[in-house]
């Protein structure tokens, strides 16, 4: 029984709150944003920025100087046929993360 206690988590219950989108016009998060949150947000929007930004320019540009994402990612498989896995590998993690949110983690950082 003590190994039991050890390796097993006694269930809790999980507080639930009520959506903020209630009504329309009352969308307003009753927390603001952590600290870590907004930097999240930066990080990640900046990085599509660029990525966006270097593929747009090398489709309007044909002499863009720098190797855009899917020009490099299509060289890879061009050349080495098992880089292939590793992109649909990575698609289909993302996929079943984005359809089974939020699980297996019920909480932020649990």
């Amino acid at each position: 029984m003590a190994v039991r206690n050890v390796l097993v988590r006694e269930p809790r219950q999980v507080p639930t709150e009520a959506s903020p989108l209630v009504t329309p016009g009352q969308a307003v998060p009753s927390l603001p944003l952590s600290a870590r949150e907004a930097w999240g947000y930066v990080f990640w929007g900046l990085l599509a920025a660029f990525i966006v930004c270097t593929e747009a320019l090398a489709a309007f540009w044909s002499g863009f100087p720098i190797p855009t994402l899917s020009w490099t990612t299509g060289q890879l498989e061009l050349h080495h046929h098992w880089f292939k896995l590793i992109v649909v590998g990575g698609l289909v993690v993302i996929a079943t993360r984005i359809t089974f949110y939020p699980w297996p983690f019920r909480h932020l950082d649990d």
